[in-house]
This record gives structure tokens, C-alpha cells and sequence, in this order.
């Protein structure tokens, strides 16, 4: 019984050891899994060398990745952004758990230890694309985390480096937003949709509109108008939703919009003080607005803020303007925050995330 006991035993060992050699097995994975990449929304880590960072990249990144949010208050940047050097991302495991990295390479500095790591991570023939080009980028995901991207950004030396940077702002950008647009969808639908409000808008207005849970409907007697909001840490993210005849073309304009969205604010939005309504401020910012295509249908697009006149409020909100040619009216629906002292920028973008699902008969 003990010899076969041990030969059991053995046989057991050898298959456990041959399990072990194999490499990214099952066994293993679960031993060590690939952790999820986390970090704030809207956050970016750049890796660079602190030689490139001061001669020159952090004045390109401020202007790539931190330029203001349209539009807030008090300034807020698109992106929060974290300089790192390659070596931190070694020394503390962490740093290499986060979702957004930009990394910028100068691949003329052999000696540079972000060249080393682009020239290890990327081929061969990327590098001598990037010698003979002067510039490229390579896309990247879930390197050392999963739900991560890299975005290297590759010059032959610094000059083209800067050069290129200034040239994919856009598209880079772009890629990055879209990640973290999507993680606020996320956030915001995380508990599902209230279907009774859902109907309600649609009862009053035509306009159907994906609701989170955890909006609460503002009591407010009308046929044609809803306002339901949520609770922040210091105020409220609300939305708007009304209806009007539509009569011609001039009311899908700049000051069409702001008229609508001016009776609504003056009829249905005051403060505790007498004789307070909310209305457009476009004195000391601009109202900015730009045609749209909002799941099928023609919209005006309206980014500006707001004031609650005879009163000390006010804070940002984005409309649109959505022609419902099916009903022969247009459609306001409006995202606005009152939230003193707290950040707006991602609270506005996850507003806008609400407002993007709007869909007119």
C-alpha cells in the first residue's frame, strides 16, 4: 500500500512539474492573473524620459492632452495627466495597472531608457519605419493590464518627435475619449434604466431617452415638459426635456435654442429667492453650438452656461435642439450641473452620455 501510495505521489509530481513548464497554461494563469487596469476617468499617464520632458515634450503634452474642457465655469482640462519615467514603471507595480499611457520616444537617444522599451515592446520594422518616416505611432493593448492601452508616439529625433505630436493631436485624442466616453456609459447605466420615467418623457414630450436609476422626477405640472435629476456631493446633475410647434426654419439656430431653452428656464427653474430663474449667460462666456446628427435626426448642439438671475448660481450644460420632422416639433433636451465647489467636467460628460441616447419618432 505505501509503495503505491509513493508511486501515485510521483506520478502526481512529474504532471505537475511538466504543468508547470508549459508556459501561459490555465494552471498558471490562475496562479497569477492579469490584473484590470484601473485608474480615474479621463486620467492619462505619460512615460517619458525626464530629459525629453524638459526640453521641450511637457509644453507639447499641455497643449495635446490638457487643453480646456468646452465648457466650464472654471477651467478644467480635457485629460489629468501624469509624467512618469520609464524606470517607475518598474520600481512600483502599479504604474503599470493604469489605462491610459502615452509613451514618447526619441529613438535617436540609444541610451534612453523609454527608447529601450519601445525598441523591445515594437518590431524591427516599426523602428526602421520610424527612421526612414520620421515620425509613427503604434497603438497598443492590455500590455500589463487588462482594459489598457499605449499610444507610442515614435520620432527619428526630438524635432520630429514634437512635429508628429502637433500633426495626430486629433486622432489621439480621439482615441482616448473614446475609451473613457465608454466608461462613463458604463458608470452611468451600471444599475440598469428606469423604464417608468423612460415613459413618462416619452408620454409628454415624443422623445425617447435612455434614464439611469437614480434620477428622481421634479414635480412640475405640464404636458410638454420633464425634469428628473441625481443628487452629487455638494448639488445635482439634472435633465430637461420639452417640446415646441415647430414653425420655421430660424428656430433650429444658435438663438432659437437659447430662446427655448430661456422660456423653460424662466418658466419651470428658480431658487429659494423671489423673483429667481435660470437663463442663458453667453456675456461672459460663449455659447457655442454646431449642427449634429443625433441618432438619425438633425440637431443643434449648444455647450454654454448658466445663471439664475437675482441669485448667486449658475454652472455649465450642454442642449440639444432635435427637429422631429415625424411630429412637426422640435425637441429640447438639456443637461445642466449645479454642483458649487465640486469638479464638473466628467459629471458633464456623463450627462452627455444620457443626452446621446435621445431618439425623436
Amino acid at each position: 500500500m505505501t509503495n503505491r501510495f509513493l508511486s501515485l505521489l510521483l506520478l502526481f509530481g512529474l504532471a505537475l512539474g511538466v504543468s508547470s513548464c508549459a508556459g501561459d497554461n490555465a494552471f498558471t494563469s490562475r496562479l497569477n492573473p492579469i490584473p484590470g487596469a484601473f485608474g480615474s476617468i479621463n486620467s492619462v499617464t505619460v512615460v517619458a524620459d525626464s530629459s525629453l520632458w524638459l526640453n521641450g515634450a511637457s509644453d507639447s503634452i499641455a497643449y495635446f492632452l490638457e487643453a480646456p474642457y468646452i465648457i466650464l465655469p472654471q477651467p478644467e482640462p480635457i485629460f489629468d495627466v501624469r509624467f512618469i519615467e520609464p524606470e517607475k514603471l518598474s520600481a512600483v507595480p502599479t504604474f503599470r495597472e493604469l489605462r491610459n499611457y502615452v509613451v514618447l520616444a526619441d529613438i535617436s537617444d540609444k541610451n534612453s531608457p523609454t527608447t529601450k522599451m519601445v525598441v523591445k515592446d515594437l518590431s524591427d520594422a516599426k523602428i526602421q519605419q520610424v527612421k526612414e518616416e520620421g515620425f509613427s505611432t503604434v497603438v497598443a493593448r492590455n500590455k500589463w493590464a487588462t482594459g489598457q492601452q499605449l499610444i507610442y508616439l515614435m520620432g527619428k529625433n526630438r524635432e520630429e518627435l514634437l512635429r508628429g505630436m502637433s500633426s495626430t493631436r486629433a486622432a489621439v485624442v480621439k482615441r482616448i475619449a473614446d475609451s473613457e466616453n465608454l466608461r462613463m456609459k458604463e458608470t452611468a447605466f451600471f444599475q440598469g434604466v428606469d423604464k417608468a420615467l423612460m415613459d413618462t418623457i416619452s408620454q409628454r414630450t415624443g422623445a425617447r431617452i435612455r434614464v439611469p436609476y437614480g434620477y428622481e422626477l421634479v414635480p412640475v405640472r405640464s404636458d410638454d415638459f420633464v425634469w428628473f435629476k441625481r443628487g452629487t456631493r455638494k448639488g445635482s446633475m439634472n435633465i430637461m426635456v420639452t417640446k415646441v410647434p415647430y414653425e420655421n426654419q430660424e428656430q433650429l439656430s444658435k438663438e432659437g435654442l437659447k430662446t427655448i431653452r430661456d422660456q423653460i428656464g424662466k418658466r419651470y427653474v428658480s431658487s429659494s429667492l423671489a423673483d429667481t430663474y435660470m437663463r442663458v449667460n453667453d456675456k461672459d462666456l460663449p455659447l457655442f453650438t454646431e449642427t449634429t446628427d443625433l441618432n438619425g435626426a438633425f440637431a443643434i448642439e449648444g455647450r454654454g452656461i448658466w445663471e439664475m438671475e437675482n441669485d448667486f448660481q449658475g454652472g455649465p450644460f450642454i442642449s440639444y435642439l432635435i427637429n422631429d420632422e415625424a411630429n412637426r416639433q422640435l425637441v429640447l433636451v438639456d443637461g445642466f450641473i449645479l454642483a458649487p465647489g465640486e469638479k464638473k467636467r466628467d459629471l458633464m460628460g456623463e450627462l452627455e452620455q444620457i443626452l446621446a441616447t435621445t431618439k425623436v419618432n
